[in-house]
């Protein structure tokens, strides 16, 4: 009995263009939402520690701090004025809050509406109790609301100001390749050796370079960072890497 013949390996799957869009567009709103929910709990933490006295008003200036850094480069390849474009996108996180009613409900909450009413010697001790329980319960709610609303518009704010930095990430990768390129053929005509090892790690550093860096900063909490020192470091990081892997590839494609 003959012995069935053997499969070769398998091969890996490729993935059309509509799928890699699919992959990319999912993969960007799965870190901005995640960007944002972790804003939210380091906002939530710090209101409690590091900036007890500013509570809910700390996201507010990291908001106002994003602002006037975008100011500060008022034009980009992608959009012509990008102040104009920084307040549209504010304005479009704080529209469902607005619709919804939130923001009022937390002036109100906050003395600036409707004036607390006092309790009457006619409630009882209990109902008094659940009253002021109740009334801390949503003022605290409605300041975690405010937050909320604080870091999306960081969030997409900061998010703008990655894709005004894709220029830079483009030439980035370029030169990368460019010197990549270079290096590879020196390396091929003086008989280096190829190494596997440097080619797939310093792509896998090109991949976190270009992913993971911007999830830091979407959720960095502190402020006094100007983004122009991020693409700086982030774009030398790309280019050292992409030049280091595509070096590193193969001798005889």
């Amino acid at each position: 009995m003959n012995a069935a013949p053997s499969k070769g390996p398998a091969r890996a799957r490729t993935r059309g263009p509509v799928e890699l869009g699919l992959e990319v567009t999912f993969g960007l709103l799965f870190v901005t939402l995640f960007a944002w929910f972790v804003g939210v709990l380091i906002e939530i933490v710090g209101s409690y520690t590091l900036w007890r006295d500013k509570g809910e008003f700390h996201s507010q200036e990291i908001v106002a701090q994003d602002l006037e850094y975008i100011a500060m480069a008022p034009r980009s390849l992608l959009v012509r004025d990008t102040v104009e474009w920084s307040n549209r996108v504010v304005g479009w996180v704080e529209l469902p809050y607005e619709r919804v009613g939130l923001k009022r409900w937390y002036a109100r909450l906050h003395g600036e509406g409707e004036q607390r009413t006092q309790p009457t010697a006619q409630q009882s001790i209990l109902s008094q109790r659940v009253g002021k329980a109740n009334a801390s319960m949503q003022h605290t709610l409605s300041s975690w609301v405010l937050m909320s609303m604080y870091v999306g518009q960081d969030v997409l704010l900061r998010l703008s100001v990655a894709a005004f930095a894709l220029p830079a990430f483009v030439l980035a990768c370029m030169v990368g390749i460019v010197d990549g390129l270079v290096r590879r053929d020196l390396r091929r005509w003086g008989g280096g050796r190829e190494s596997s090892f440097v080619y797939h790690h310093a792509k896998r550093y090109t991949h976190w370079a270009l992913t993971g860096g911007f999830g830091l900063y979407l959720a960095w909490p502190f402020g006094g960072f100007n983004p122009a020192y991020m693409v700086f470091v982030f774009t030398m990081l790309v280019a050292f890497t992409m030049s280091t892997a595509v070096a590193a590839f193969k001798k005889y494609v």
